[in-house]
């Protein structure tokens, strides 16, 4: 659907462009007077706050500078542990450690998510030299709104870290410089063109707690020949790595955490640290109808165990006993053979080949290759529950001569193994010139991204039907205890192809004196892009329908898969075209007075355009204050996955509220005969009638220089985004149909309720308790129906601090730098369906403690910190050289621990110190480098969380304290 503004916004944009009269009064600011005063991380030109070359506007935009010594003295490897060490960066989502539950739907491998200001995946725009980087081949999920929608993501580990000149961070909305997706922000990589020379570096580092080691090598070459009008240079790096088996450290070894939790605290002994699974090689055995006298439980239940355990009441085999069903189940410690960190190696190839071809033109190449592998262990998988598995009587393994259902059961003979691989591809072919007073220059991009995931050890279900029903020794036996069972039979390995691709062509011109006002020239640029955009998505011929497998209960295809404890997902694939028409003024209003003016419109083949601006402005009043702010629109696009994704089922336990309030209201409070939590299947698919998501960003700051050495920032910003693309959610739905339950009353049943909840038959024995509480009875629910939409307005604001001082004495030159980020509010809130929930609770018309999921104050909740801080200090003399490093990440809290009087489970800030040391000399005609690094210094460990490996990956690392030695030449 078209933006009606469209139309008016075009016509201001061709005017912006074409009119001199609207270049003078549309003018974007431009501050010349702050460069000889800024610290030295802000006097680097920077290119990601415009793209008016030779602009001296960028004083007056929030921008970070990280530059490539900032970048070595860290002692990162990679993207993901760079961006983890930017305070204005939120959660990676995209983490090894994190990526359990979404199994062969998860991102995996080597991949890092880009999440500036926390706002969530996706609204962040990365650039390479100025321009896109395509995205991820692997997308995953996050939760927006009441349920889980797909988001995607530049990979953060293709950028290269050999050949970085810096990166630039501008912290504020940039659609209308970059386009769509730039609501947080921008993150855009420069590296070193026209280099000379060349130099090498190798790596070595060790963990204290741990068996793993890493090696980086990393080599720049560059060369100018052709009588200085041609240049060739080039950047390579390889890193590798061990992996990290959770078995390695205590603090991980066991799933179950409680040991961990202090005696006086209110979550001492609380089950939701038990994090093993009641799924173990020790079924739970369900006859589907009648029972056995002194073996099962009156319902045809009983339970199985190791061999000597104190529950055993009779014997079956060598390995295994059994008792009637009550006992509990044999847990399963999940962590026995996963890994914390995967394997790796990876490597980074970039070129530059730039040459003069005279008559003031110049040609610019680049090529870019990233290649990783990435090998990792997972625990075995069990069945969901909504896909059950036959134990015939005729199995020669069967001792009891009646069928039963394999309950509470895990194929836990041998670990999953995750091998993913990834492939990343730049090409850039570009031309830059002058034509008069004009600058113009022009590209054409081809980026591709694949991911190939892997996964062996995974169980079939119809191979592992079929070995059930084998009436010969070679039968699978689920009573084995894992010895010869026969599990190789079923085992299979499932495979995800995924590609992404990006194509460009843009054109710019500009000109940095159009005409000239009293207070200077004015500097205008205009430019024209076209860029493609596709995706594939290539699943497991088991789990996309070609391999179908139907269940006991006649379930198939799209509800269920051919993949024991996977989720069917068929494949999928989308592309667009989107074509782009920008514009940017800087105009001196006075001397002490530039603004920054841009507009961009962008037309989307697949969902509509959309047409934004930005003012920035520059005020010094006096020589050591500049006073900063901006005020822009920006907008991300929905993204290629949910809009063209097919019928997604995901099974999930989920709350009946309708059941809920049927128990509490009509003689079952403690639901001895409703069982209102279970599980549900989610059933979501793509929209066309997607909009894009709007924000407003705001920001109002100060550059103070009180001395040429001293330079501190303060910049509060704001930015509220409405429309954001997210589901409704199953427990919402189960709500909303309670809802309309209520509002009805018992009188015309036959057609209440919310259609996207589909229900089941009534059951007799159950009505009773809904028609007491007056509402008309509901069946079990088999499936909610869900579609993207956009639904709610996300609000955030905060501020940053930046301190920057150079002191120059008789025992060296000292460097601090610090950054802070702050964020004061972060608030979702509900719109359509979701915002009458929200009314009909203040109402009272349904009750206030039946939550409203999805749609609340987010600061604080789930990684969601206050606050971040890095601090920086330096100290060089003559040969040698030293660093200290703090980073601290403020404390949050873990929702799902909340307890009933609402008491919050704090997880504790952590702050991590990091030490190098460095002596530099010349050695046979090199000048040399060796530095010795420890990161973490005091070994601190990150604080408990209930999660995998017992720390919330998404915010913390929990490798404590480790060493690095490197010797850098250069020639």
């Amino acid at each position: 659907m078209r933006d009606p503004r469209s139309k008016k916004s075009l016509a201001l944009l061709s005017g912006m462009l074409m009119s001199p009269l609207a270049l003078a009064i549309q003018g974007q600011a431009s501050d010349d007077t702050t460069a000889a005063t800024e610290n030295q991380s802000l006097e680097e030109v920077t290119v990601v706050g415009t793209q008016i070359k030779g602009a001296q506007i960028n004083d007056a935009l929030a921008v970070s500078v990280i530059n490539a010594e900032d970048i070595e003295t860290l002692g990162v490897d990679s993207g993901d542990e760079l961006l983890a060490l930017i305070p204005e960066n939120g959660q990676n989502y995209f983490n090894e450690a994190e990526n359990i539950s979404g199994g062969v739907n998860s991102a995996r491998g080597d991949i890092g998510a880009f999440n500036l200001r926390n706002l969530g995946t996706g609204n962040t725009l990365v650039l390479l030299n100025g321009r896109r980087v395509v995205n991820s081949a692997a997308y995953q999920t996050e939760e927006v709104g009441g349920s889980f929608v797909p988001v995607t993501t530049v990979n953060s580990n293709i950028l290269p870290t050999a050949g970085l000149q810096r990166v630039e961070v501008l912290r504020d909305g940039a659609s209308a410089i970059y386009g769509a997706d730039a609501v947080a922000g921008v993150v855009n990589s420069v590296l070193k063109s026209d280099f000379d020379g060349f130099s090498v570096s190798v790596k070595h580092s060790e963990f204290d707690n741990f068996e793993r080691d890493t090696q980086k090598l990393s080599i720049e070459w560059g060369e100018t020949f052709n009588e200085g009008r041609t240049n060739v240079s080039a950047f390579f790096s390889h890193y590798q790595r061990d992996r990290i088996a959770a078995s390695e450290d205590p603090r991980w070894a066991d799933a179950d955490l409680r040991e961990r939790i202090p005696e006086n605290s209110p979550w001492f002994d609380d089950t939701a640290f038990r994090n093993n699974s009641a799924n173990s090689l020790y079924p739970q055995l369900d006859m589907p109808s009648g029972s056995i006298d002194g073996i099962t439980d009156s319902r045809g239940e009983l339970e199985t165990y190791p061999v000597g355990d104190e529950r055993c009441e009779y014997a079956i085999n060598q390995y295994v006993c059994g008792a009637v069903d009550g006992q509990g189940t044999e847990r399963y410690n999940l962590n026995e053979f996963r890994d914390v960190s995967s394997e790796l190696e990876r490597s980074n190839l970039f070129v530059f080949l730039n040459h003069d071809l005279g008559n003031g033109m110049e040609s610019f190449s680049e090529f870019g290759l990233y290649r990783s592998a990435t090998t990792m262990s997972r625990h075995p998988t069990a069945s969901f529950s909504t896909s059950e598995l036959l134990f015939p009587a005729e199995n020669p393994y069967n001792p009891f001569g009646e069928d039963f259902i394999l309950d509470n059961y895990r194929f836990a003979e041998l670990p999953r193994i995750v091998e993913n691989d990834g492939d990343n591809f730049r090409l850039l072919q570009g031309l830059r010139g002058d034509l008069g007073d004009w600058e113009w220059e022009t590209a054409v991009l081809w980026n591709r991204d694949e991911k190939t995931d892997v996964t062996r050890n995974r169980v079939s279900n119809t191979l592992m039907q079929e070995a059930l029903n084998d009436t010969t020794e070679a039968a699978y036996n689920p009573l084995s205890g894992g010895v010869d069972s026969n599990i190789e039979r079923a085992l299979i390995d499932v495979r995800r192809d995924s590609e992404s691709e990006l194509k460009s062509f843009d054109v710019k011109f500009s000109n940095n004196g159009l005409f000239s006002l009293p207070a200077g020239p004015v500097a205008a640029l205009a430019g024209f892009e076209i860029r493609e955009e596709s995706f594939v998505d290539d699943r497991d011929d088991r789990l996309d329908g070609t391999i179908q497998f139907t269940d006991q209960d006649g379930d198939t295809y799209p509800f269920v898969s051919d993949v024991v404890n996977s989720s069917p997902t068929p494949d999928n694939s989308g592309e667009r075209t989107v074509t782009s028409l920008f514009g940017e003024l800087q105009v001196p209003v006075f001397d002490n007075f530039d603004m920054q003016l841009a507009l961009r419109h962008e037309d989307f083949s697949d969902f509509g355009d959309a047409t934004v601006g930005k003012v920035a402005f520059g005020y010094r009043p006096v020589e050591q204050l500049l006073l900063r702010g901006s005020w822009s629109e920006a907008f991300r696009a929905p993204n290629l996955v949910t809009i063209n994704e097919e019928i997604i089922a995901r099974n999930s336990s989920t709350t009946d509220w309708a059941c809920v309030y049927a128990a509490e209201n009509g003689g079952d409070p403690d639901q001895d005969v409703l069982d209102c939590s279970y599980s549900i299947q989610r059933i979501a698919q793509g929209s066309d009638e997607l909009e894009a998501e709007q924000s407003t960003n705001t920001s109002l700051g100060l550059v103070f220089t009180p001395l040429d050495s001293l330079t501190v920032t303060v910049d509060y910003w704001s930015i509220e985004k409405e429309d954001t693309i997210g589901l409704f959610g199953e427990e919402n739905h189960t709500l909303l149909d309670l809802y309309y339950r209520l509002q009805n009353g018992t009188a015309n049943c036959g057609s209440v309720g919310n259609t996207a909840v589909s229900r089941g038959e009534v059951d007799p024995d159950e009505a009773g308790y809904y028609e007491a509480a007056g509402i008309c009875a509901a069946g079990s629910i088999d499936s909610v129906n869900d579609r993207y939409a956009n639904l709610d307005t996300r609000t955030l604001a905060g501020y940053d601090v930046g301190i920057y001082y150079d002191l120059y004495t008789d025992i060296g030159e000292f460097g601090l730098k610090y950054n802070g980020s702050f964020t004061t509010k972060f608030e979702q809130d509900a719109g359509g369906d979701a915002a009458v929930l929200v009314q009909a609770q203040q109402n009272g018309d349904i009750p206030v403690n039946y939550p409203v999921a999805g749609f609340a104050d987010l600061i604080g909740k789930n990684g969601n910190q206050e606050e971040r801080h890095s601090v920086q200090l330096n100290w060089r003399y003559d040969q040698f050289g030293a660093s200290l490093s703090g980073f601290r990440i403020g404390d949050f809290y873990q929702d799902s621990l909340t307890l009933e009087d609402g008491t919050r489970y704090v997880i504790p800030s952590m702050t991590t110190y990091d030490a190098t040391v460095d002596y530099r000399f010349d050695y046979a005609g090199a000048s040399n480098r060796v530095r010795f690094g420890v990161k973490n210094l005091t070994d601190e460990r990150a604080p408990l969380a209930d999660r995998y490996f017992g720390y919330f990956s998404d915010a913390h690392s929990d490798y404590g304290r480790y060493y690095y030695l490197s010797l850098k030449s250069s020639f």
